[in-house]
């Protein structure tokens, strides 16, 4: 150990001595210095931003899943009054179609009037052999149990909410209220956001003939939207990102791509199959944006860093 302090105050004391040799030293030692800690800073940065961005990912995830369970609340308080309601359970029990019909499309109109243009409710009875009931209304009417999760429908996607009707142990009747899954585009749009749901193409046939013709555009090779609600650049921006950034916005479920930050969720229906993926999130060009905030604080802490990197190395000279 003392041999090696010796030997390097020796190599000291000759460079010293050769002046232009030490300063060269100095000089390369000073840069290297420089490039060393910029590489530092902007890793350590570019690592706490990255942590930012999967904060907010997760924040936005959570608050998605929020809101999404916050339309069954909304549906179970609907359903309410109706299930107290003893006039209309009698109609239902005794299969009296035209005072079922005429409650449905009071309340269907009253919902429409009120702006709520995606909600409406059906209201049947089990025994009714002139309507031929889908699975999932088939499985509540077999289980008894409330239903709700998203469904592919002839008209589209949406939230369903589906509650048996009981009496002594038998299921005489199924109240069902629904609303697409589009009608959350209203809740991040008021918030600054953007919201887009993509549709996966396999779930198309599901989806009737009139439902779907000249509404939905290609999106990629695996989804498609409905263009008539999502005429917005954000939307578009989906449509032209590269294969490369897509599926690497799958893997990280959040990418900055075209002026946007997105969040990526994908949708399963009640079956648990996969039926589409939404995506929310809002412009990097948002002054008060968190991406914006996220982006000035990193490059407040490079320059503020490099400048003392700086410092201290004229300092030293």
């Amino acid at each position: 150990m003392f041999t090696l302090i010796k030997r390097l105050q020796e190599l000291l004391a000759k460079l010293k001595k050769n002046k232009g040799l030490w300063f060269t030293t100095l000089s390369v030692v000073s840069i290297s210095g420089i490039f060393i800690c910029m590489y530092v800073i902007t890793t350590m940065t570019d690592r706490v931003s990255k942590e930012v961005y999967q904060s907010m990912t997760s924040n936005y995830e959570r608050l998605l899943n929020v809101k999404m369970d916050n339309k069954k609340t909304e549906f179970e308080k609907i359903f309410v009054g109706m299930r107290q309601n003893g006039w209309l359970l009698n109609a239902i029990e005794t299969n009296n179609t035209i005072g079922m019909e005429a409650v449905k499309n009071f309340v269907n109109e009253e919902f429409v009037k009120s702006g709520f243009v995606d909600l409406s409710i059906d209201i049947m009875n089990v025994t009714n052999k002139d309507r031929v009931f889908r699975n999932s209304i088939n499985t509540v009417i077999r289980t008894k149990r409330v239903l709700f999760g998203t469904e592919v429908l002839n008209d589209g996607v949406f939230f369903v909410y589906i509650y048996p009707l009981e009496r002594d142990g038998a299921v005489y009747g199924v109240l069902e209220i629904k609303e697409s899954i589009h009608s959350l585009r209203n809740d991040f749009v008021k918030q600054g956001g953007e919201y887009v749901f993509l549709l996966d193409k396999k779930m198309l046939p599901f989806i009737s003939l009139e439902a779907k013709t000249g509404k939905y555009k290609e999106v990629n090779q695996e989804y498609t939207l409905e263009q008539v609600r999502y005429d917005t650049k954000f939307a578009a921006s989906m449509a032209t990102m590269e294969e490369g950034t897509y599926l690497q916005f799958l893997k990280d479920k959040y990418t900055i791509d075209q002026g946007y930050f997105k969040i990526v969720k994908k949708i399963t229906d009640i079956n648990g199959a996969d039926i589409g993926l939404i995506i929310v999130g809002e412009s990097t060009e948002v002054s008060g944006g968190f991406v914006n905030i996220a982006d000035n604080m990193t490059n407040t802490v490079t320059t503020v860093a490099l400048g003392l990197v700086i410092s201290i190395i004229l300092f030293l000279f």
